[in-house]
């Protein structure tokens, strides 16, 4: 994952970002259009509406910051607390800077069919940013160096699930969900950078942690 860290990829995403909030919304005949379409599906399918929620919850701060909070501790408990504390300052700094871009920006909720909306703005998708930071800084930081491309991959598309039940379920706009994923992204990006310039993110391999042996060679690199 060290292709995040990468000026053409942090630039990419802070231009979709933009671009996600200047075009879309309310005013956007496209996006108005697919949370019609989504209000009707709903409409027909209560089973899969209920399955939605129950995906959307994946995405609340009970269950990302829960998730950050138990991987933090677990690294206090295995002597890599320079990591613990950088995991547990990009979830909660990300998480406070979703709640004031959504202030900021200012932009309404859709409302097509929802019985209930969250009273805050719609731009970014809280449940989006804020699992993909939680779930892909995790296993970026916490997973083994033979297990972190899995354990980032599978966090990348739990984040993504999340955020489409988000649209589904009408609660917000395509490009909020959009905006979420990519501040996500520049979130753990800067974390990764931050942490390789610090020397936060060199670390041992675990099981050599855990068994108490230090390799005599050089130390592993979050990829």
């Amino acid at each position: 994952m060290t292709i995040l860290t990468k000026p053409p990829i942090i630039g990419a995403l802070l231009a979709l970002f933009i671009v996600g909030w200047v075009i879309g919304g309310p005013a956007n005949a496209i996006e108005a259009e697919i949370m019609r379409s989504m209000a009707e599906i709903r409409s027909a399918s209560p089973s899969l509406t209920a399955m939605a929620g129950g995906v959307t919850a994946l995405g609340s701060a009970y269950v990302t910051l829960g998730v950050a909070s138990l991987a933090s501790l677990w690294l206090l408990l295995h002597r890599a607390p320079a990591r613990a504390l950088m995991l547990a300052l990009i979830v909660l700094t990300e998480r406070l800077l979703v709640d004031g871009l959504k202030e900021w920006i200012g932009r309404a909720r859709p409302d097509f069919g929802v019985n209930w909306l969250p009273h805050s703005m719609a731009f970014p998708s809280g449940h989006s940013a804020n699992s993909m930071t939680a779930f892909l800084a995790t296993a970026l930081i916490l997973a083994p160096p033979e297990k972190r491309g899995p354990w980032a991959t599978g966090a990348v598309v739990l984040a993504v699930v999340v955020g489409l039940s988000r649209i589904y379920l009408g609660v917000h706009w395509p490009s909020d969900v959009v905006g979420g994923w990519t501040l996500g992204l520049l979130a753990v990006s800067s974390a990764l950078a931050l942490g390789r310039r610090s020397g936060a993110l060199r670390f041992e391999p675990q099981h050599q942690i855990v068994g108490g042996h230090r390799p005599a060679g050089g130390e592993d690199e979050a990829a």
